[in-house]
């Protein structure tokens, strides 16, 4: 029997926390598995709340080390006379149904071949929550940007899985999947640690993706398994509105760090352009429209508002330092 590390990152998610370690027993089941909860100093009651489950080891630490390193410290924890062959990143507001778990770990370990595998991701409400996405690319700001939405369908949505387009019911290969649910086989890592802490929170799911591309490692997507997600349980909390601005300053440094100066001033170059084309729409739109539907247009116009000066910046200083934000 395969054994599992389940691992999970907690920071003020008490009852989200309870429910997913509830679900547990059942999403693994028959698997040799353990759990971790790593919390990110809580100030509600997690740490309390994931001591009452059987069998989970808590790991409570003084201060907000981050997504990134409290996931690697959860899953990397040291059980003696115990390794695990598959590390599950599980974050704590997903409520995984019943054997779900297990069949995506007997996806990974059926195919030699494939190094990470996620589920399909659901909202509360049952719709489907789009988790998986190209590498970030001009092409792709390109398409988003500039190409009409009535065009961003069929072919065109399915070959760049263009968000809130595409049908997550297709077992297939994909580049890189959001990390609520990652299922890792560990002999893949190659001795790396599971996630880059050189980000704070955002885009160490992506990094390891690409590491394990890179790698010649494969990647995939297998519907047969879905568990819900709520989402940003933790970011809205710790930054709000500003959630996507942290998001993005992250995503540049990662891409600088992959591809270097000139290829993050040339991506910067298009989002600029094309985010600049999405406001005057939603500015035009604001004019046209009438009660919520422009209501809803402002809420994209300050979104936008929001992030165009981070591309900007990029563009006039694209060997700027990434600085992540400090412990919350």
């Amino acid at each position: 029997m395969t054994p599992v590390r389940i691992g999970i990152v907690s920071w003020n998610t008490a009852e989200l926390l309870d429910a997913c370690l509830a679900a547990l027993p059942e999403a693994a089941a028959g698997l040799d598995f353990d759990v971790v909860v790593m919390d990110n100093s809580s100030a509600d009651d997690s740490v309390a709340v994931a001591r009452r489950h059987p069998g989970v080891t808590v790991i409570d630490s003084a201060v907000n080390t981050g997504y990134a390193r409290g996931m690697n410290q959860a899953l990397l924890y040291v059980r003696e006379g115990w390794t695990p062959e598959v590390l599950i990143a599980l974050n704590p507001d997903t409520v995984p149904p019943p054997r779900s778990l297990t069949r995506l770990v007997e996806h990974l370990m059926a195919d030699p071949t494939v190094g990470l595998v996620v589920p399909q991701l659901t909202n509360p409400d049952g719709t489907l929550q789009h988790s998986v996405y190209r590498f970030p690319s001009s092409v792709i700001t390109a398409i988003i940007c500039t190409v009409p939405v009535s065009l961003q369908r069929g072919r065109l949505a399915r070959r760049w899985w263009l968000e809130g387009r595409v049908a997550h019911n297709e077992a297939t290969d994909i580049d890189w999947a959001i990390g609520a649910v990652h299922a890792l086989r560990v002999s893949a890592l190659d001795g790396q640690t599971p996630y880059s802490e050189r980000w704070f929170m955002y885009v160490e799911d992506m990094d390891t993706c690409w590491r394990l591309h890179q790698a010649g490692w494969r990647i995939r997507l297998e519907p047969d398994s879905k568990v819900l997600h709520v989402g940003n349980a933790a970011g809205k909390q710790a930054w709000g509105q500003g959630r996507n601005q942290r998001w993005w300053e992250a995503t540049y440094d990662w891409y600088r760090l992959r591809h270097g100066n000139a290829a993050v001033r040339r991506w910067a170059m298009v989002n600029t352009v094309g985010v600049t084309t999405m406001l005057d729409r939603a500015k035009l739109r604001r004019k046209i429209l009438r009660g919520r539907a422009r209501q809803g247009t402002l809420a994209e116009i300050n979104e936008l508002q929001t992030i165009l000066p981070v591309h900007k910046t990029m563009v006039r200083q694209p060997a700027t330092s990434y600085v992540p934000p400090p412990n919350t």
